[in-house]
């Protein structure tokens, strides 16, 4: 009889406990992030009465007699299966698809979440909006200065388009202007003139410039030649070497692309206006940073007033040989435990990690019909188990009413 109302004691407390677990898991059904927890029972050793017994020659053989003293809980598992991708269009905001974590740091210790409720502060930092953990990418802190420059580059190709038109006489001239940037991002005007030569299809050019700052080195004349049909067939490229005054470096040697295989709207040679102009260069001025988008694969890439995209930084994610065995911190934070395994970081999308969904929250994975089919189980649990324990009341009562 004591055994009795023992295993059903240890049933109201393991249902308790079921309770505690379920009531959780619905109490975080919209915390971003939240994995749900899973409560199993396991049976508590039982008390041997008899032992088994083997098969002889005339008899067989009997199975032990056991009474069971209980039940206790066997585990508590959080269950990583991936929560729903919720839309915010905050560009900071990142959901993870597929297995890893985002590693956060408070300067002392690593932590790691699934809620990508990223900010960034005043000093720029890429941090986690409810503790203002920092996030960690490949070289520590991911920053994203309002104040961040791109450097300036000096020109190291200028391609040509348009057209040159043959058939004028010999000793005509077309003049084009073009416009370079030196190494500090200062721009400087070539002017590029074009004679037509007594050589059918063919002109020469020379290059002048009028700027205090800079003179012209080697290079910065040449024929260039049109076939039959209108193509260059040579001098599709020439140099020009420059040189400056103003603090720039000197020396500066920039490719003139009239016709180069790479060239993807060369200069042709046809009866028609001459249109010869710059089509691009490779230079620019410093810049500013204007915004700034995460990709899927963790970069961070920053769009400046120059026009140049560059990379501000990569978001680092952890994986673990047992994400289960993690140790919950609150706010939605994990830490590593002896049975996780050491975080493996890198970059997402490699090595197994999943790929960020921009712009997106990650969801709990809670279900709630699953959940209120668990209330249910472990309110009758709780129930049936408070019958035994009143069931062995009733019963003890009978037996000390003996005597009367």
């Amino acid at each position: 009889m004591g055994s009795s109302m023992n295993s059903a004691v240890s049933g109201l407390r393991a249902h308790q406990l079921m309770l505690d677990v379920t009531g959780n898991n619905i109490a975080n059904v919209n915390t971003p992030g939240f994995k749900a927890g899973r409560t199993t029972f396991s049976d508590v050793l039982s008390q041997t009465i008899a032992g088994a017994t083997a098969p002889s020659a005339t008899v067989g053989g009997t199975d032990p007699q056991q009474v069971g003293l209980g039940v206790r809980t066997g585990a508590i598992t959080n269950l990583f299966t991936q929560g729903g991708i919720l839309t915010t269009n905050k560009p900071t905001d990142l959901a993870i698809q597929g297995d890893g974590f985002f590693v956060l740091s408070d300067g002392s210790a690593n932590y790691f979440s699934r809620a990508g409720a990223f900010e960034v502060d005043s000093a720029g930092n890429l941090v986690d909006s409810v503790t203002g953990y920092r996030v960690q990418g490949a070289g520590g802190d991911i920053t994203i200065s309002p104040t961040a420059t791109s450097a300036p580059v000096g020109t190291g190709t200028a391609s040509f388009t348009g057209n040159l038109d043959p058939t004028v006489a010999a000793g005509a001239t077309y003049v084009a202007t073009v416009s370079v940037y030196d190494s500090l991002g200062g721009t400087h005007n070539l002017t590029l003139t074009f004679t037509k030569s007594a050589t059918a299809g063919e002109f020469t050019y020379a290059t002048t410039e009028s700027d205090a700052n800079m003179s012209i080195g080697a290079g910065g004349s040449g024929t260039l030649q049109f076939s039959g049909s209108g193509a260059i067939i040579a001098g599709g490229t020439g140099t020009i070497t420059l040189d400056f005054t103003n603090g720039a470096s000197s020396g500066q040697v920039v490719t003139l692309d009239f016709g180069s295989p790479t060239n993807a709207s060369p200069v042709t040679g046809f009866a028609s206006a001459a249109t010869l102009a710059l089509a691009s260069q490779d230079g620019a001025a410093s810049g500013t940073l204007q915004s700034f988008s995460i990709g899927t694969d963790g970069t961070i890439n920053g769009t400046f007033s120059n026009g140049r995209v560059q990379s501000l930084g990569t978001i680092r994610m952890a994986t673990f040989p047992n994400a289960a065995g993690l140790i919950k911190m609150g706010n939605n934070l994990y830490r590593e435990s002896s049975n996780s395994g050491v975080a493996n970081v890198g970059n997402p999308g490699t090595g197994g990690r999943g790929t960020l969904a921009p712009g997106s929250l990650e969801g709990s994975n809670v279900d709630l019909a699953d959940e209120f089919v668990k209330l249910i189980v472990a309110q009758r649990g709780f129930q049936a188990n408070a019958r035994v324990i009143t069931t062995s009341d009733e019963v003890l009562q009978e037996a000390v009413n003996l005597k009367r």
